[in-house]
């Protein structure tokens, strides 16, 4: 009888054991990754003295990875993604200029993270387009501090503009991967100037010591209009259109 009490209790402890390890499992917390987001919008610029579109790819989520992750296109284009300057948990893609807008439509992101969990978001693209504004510059170069006078003429679809200050790649003429030295994301629509004072101050991203003397360098104007309904914040992931002109400097110290 004692025998028998032993193996009885043995195997409740199996069964409570086991139920234990099974509950454990369905107990498992998985991070499904909801900080997510992937947005694409059109970049439209002039190249050799034509209007040219592109489509630009954004991807922020903790934790993702480019290996493996891309984003397809409504026309089944598919682009893949890299990291770039903006940092962990940034991605972008960049696909070819072209003649005619990109196409309108579902945009589908396949998304890889760190700990193996794969993720697929989506964004609309809704085909809209704007004007590029057109942009002049004014070097005070004998101004202490000195100073970059930008203008540019009004754009009715802009919600706002963007004004940066970046390298220009000696190698390739267009526009360095790097962060920006200078920017200020969001002014006014109703603005149609602003002066970049070359002292570190406010919209400098990077030491102004980061200025070559000699070297060119590019001021872009962006006139950013967001998606339909979005508020207009000048985040990222709400971007429609990007229209926007470039024009160089030499910077002499």
């Amino acid at each position: 009888m004692k025998t028998k009490k032993i193996f009885t209790a043995m195997l409740m402890m199996a069964i409570l054991f086991n139920f234990t390890a099974c509950s454990n499992d369905d107990d498992e917390i998985v991070n499904t990754h909801d900080d997510a987001y992937g947005d694409v919008l059109t970049k439209k610029m002039m190249m050799m003295g034509q209007e040219k579109y592109l489509p630009i790819f954004f991807v922020g989520a903790e934790g993702v990875v480019a290996d493996g992750s891309s984003v397809k296109g409504p026309d089944g284009t598919v682009y893949d993604l890299h990291a770039f300057w903006a940092g962990d948990g940034k991605l972008t893609a960049v696909g070819m200029a072209g003649n005619t807008i990109p196409p309108a439509g579902t945009y589908t992101f396949t998304l890889k993270f760190s700990d193996g969990y794969e993720k697929t978001v989506t964004d609309v693209l809704e085909g809209e387009d704007t004007s590029i504004p057109g942009i002049n510059l004014v070097y005070n170069q004998n101004a202490n501090p000195q100073t970059i006078e930008v203008t540019w003429n009004d754009v009715p679809q802009a919600d706002f503009y963007c004004v940066k200050l970046v390298e220009k790649d000696p190698n390739t003429g267009k526009i360095a991967d790097a962060k920006p030295l200078y920017k200020v994301p969001m002014i006014d629509k109703t603005n149609l100037s602003h002066t970049i004072t070359l002292d570190g101050s406010n919209g400098w991203m990077r030491p102004v010591t980061d200025l070559q003397d000699g070297a060119e360098y590019f001021v872009v104007i962006s006139a950013k209009k967001v998606e339909a309904g979005t508020p207009v914040t000048g985040a990222s992931k709400d971007f429609e259109v990007n229209g926007c002109s470039k024009s160089t400097f030499t910077y002499q110290q």
